[in-house]
């Protein structure tokens, strides 16, 4: 089994100002940021994620189903549904992490697909997976910014990953370019119930620590208005209520805990102590269900 050496990253700097979302950094310091939360060793993310797919956010639940795997292929269907994917479409998964889910949905859905990040840790596992099914799938390291402004995908998705784009008008006008016209786009996002939500209590500052500080949270009327400026027509809005986050934040917490003492000698000690009061923090934050809900927006291109 290979390991990585434990890395120790120190937390990035507290930004200055009132308020500590909405901090705007340049694609250096965003990249650094960025690393503290997952330039750690793969195995980390893949054994507290679990699954299949390992798919690193909310995933979306019925009744019966008995374990991550059946949650994650759930949630990666919406998507699909939403995007209206058929055979022969190019796809963007943007922030893709270890791969998962353009996989998943390149192996069931016969499409093409392109994964960006800007953690080269992750590229490994993406691209080893997408060899294990066979699919045409590659995977870069490369900021949103940096993206050719060119005519060349059917549809672009992301799952919680806009919240961290200070600039999200400007990341939706760059996706208006690079679409294909009449192209779909499906982004699934925490969202705040009201604008004043925005300040910090305890567990939120220390959730946002563990991102590096590059929280960005909007309500969902300030979304679909960036949207609408920046060339979008509004399909749908599908709503997934936050139990579903409550019972995947409660798989990973048991993930980790049963692989405690591997998770330990793959990171650190300090990471792993972190990490998981992190998610605590969240599973603490989400029980709020007047604070914050969580939508997939899907829209279409206008031209």
């Amino acid at each position: 089994m290979t390991t990585l050496e434990p890395r120790v990253i120190q937390p990035p700097p507290v930004p200055t100002g009132g308020n500590r979302f909405y901090q705007e950094f340049d694609i250096e310091e965003d990249t650094e940021r960025t690393a503290f939360h997952y330039e750690q060793d793969p195995e980390f993310y893949t054994t507290m994620t679990g699954g299949e797919w390992n798919v690193y956010s909310s995933l979306l639940w019925e009744d019966h189903f008995t374990d991550v795997t059946q949650a994650q292929t759930c949630k990666l269907d919406k998507f699909a549904e939403l995007m209206e994917l058929k055979p022969g479409m190019h796809i963007m998964d943007v922030g893709c992490g270890w791969g998962g889910p353009l996989v998943y949905l390149c192996h069931k859905y016969g499409v093409t697909g392109t994964g960006i990040t800007i953690v080269p840790e992750q590229l490994p596992t993406a691209r080893a997976r997408a060899a294990k099914y066979g699919v045409n799938a590659q995977f870069i390291e490369c900021h949103w910014k940096n993206l050719p402004e060119v005519e060349t995908y059917d549809a672009i998705f992301s799952d919680e990953v806009i919240v961290h784009f200070y600039d999200l008008g400007g990341f939706f006008a760059r996706c208006h370019k690079i679409l294909t016209p009449g192209g779909r786009m499906a982004h699934k996002e925490l969202h705040l119930a009201h604008s004043s939500y925005s300040k910090l209590g305890p567990a939120s500052e220390f959730v946002h620590k563990m991102f590096g500080y590059t929280g960005n949270y909007l309500t969902l009327f300030q979304e679909l208005q960036l949207l609408d400026e920046n060339g979008f027509k509004l399909r749908q809005v599908f709503d997934m209520p936050m139990t579903n986050y409550h019972r995947t934040l409660d798989a990973w917490l048991q993930n980790m805990f049963e692989n405690r003492e591997r998770l330990k000698e793959v990171t650190t000690p300090d990471f792993y102590a972190n990490f998981r009061a992190m998610l605590k923090a969240c599973r603490l934050i989400f029980t709020r269900t007047d604070y914050m809900g969580m939508h997939i927006v899907a829209t279409t291109k206008m031209d």
